[in-house]
């Protein structure tokens, strides 16, 4: 596979300032909270960060494979956004999100190349930074801790945010039918990805709850 060459940046990205901490995983993570941010920050402002700020735009690149090789794309500006958004149950999701950006430029480049290369830089300053807020947070819920979690609260949502869980459970083929109003999934086949999917639609109907705009539930069955 050829060197996927890095561009010169048009301008330097602007540094993404630590915000006044609003985040729904809790007021005890506060200063993580804040770290986190700062640590973001580091990623975006280094000299190859410009490269991981936007998603992988595969026409204009000429990379015609690259959804074959990535099935899952991730890009530091989606990660700031979530994170503004308050869109991670947890911050180990914020994590997950920015490892896969870095595992996916040193999946779909060579070793050596100058993208494969920053992204194992910029990962190695991610690490040394996380470690020591990891630290301080609590243990991430397991993945069956997770599903199960889910499964309870997935027929409390909407019935907008429950037709598009179901969306979210028929890319995967976890839908399995809908009769009466009643929707079966198996939660089974839904990966951390999904997951954390399924976790932002439970977010948005707690936050569209606080604001009245919630309509009547329908059942949900696992």
């Amino acid at each position: 596979m050829p060197p996927r060459r890095l561009r010169e940046s048009p301008s330097p990205p602007s540094p993404i300032l630590p915000k006044k901490p609003k985040c729904h995983a809790g007021a005890h993570l506060a200063r993580p909270l804040e770290r986190i941010r700062m640590l973001l920050n580091k990623l975006l402002q280094h000299e190859d960060g410009w490269v991981f700020a936007k998603p992988v735009d595969p026409l204009s690149l000429g990379l015609r494979d690259y959804y074959s090789d990535i099935s899952n794309p991730m890009d530091l500006g989606t990660v700031s956004r979530r994170l503004d958004g308050n869109r991670y149950m947890d911050l180990h999701s914020f994590a997950r999100d920015v490892r896969l950006t870095f595992h996916n430029a040193m999946v779909y480049n060579d070793k050596g190349d100058d993208v494969y290369e920053s992204a194992a830089e910029l990962s190695e300053i991610f690490e040394s930074g996380w470690a020591s807020i990891e630290q301080v947070l609590p243990s991430p819920p397991s993945i069956t801790d997770r599903r199960m979690k889910l499964k309870d609260e997935l027929p409390r949502l909407s019935k907008d945010l429950q037709r598009r869980a179901v969306v979210i459970m028929k890319d995967i083929n976890a839908w399995l039918q809908e009769a009466n109003g009643r929707v079966q999934v198996d939660f089974d086949k839904a990966d951390e990805a999904t997951l954390d999917k399924l976790e932002w639609l439970v977010l948005l109907g707690a936050m569209q709850q606080e604001e009245g705009t919630l309509d009547s539930p329908r059942s949900c069955d696992a």
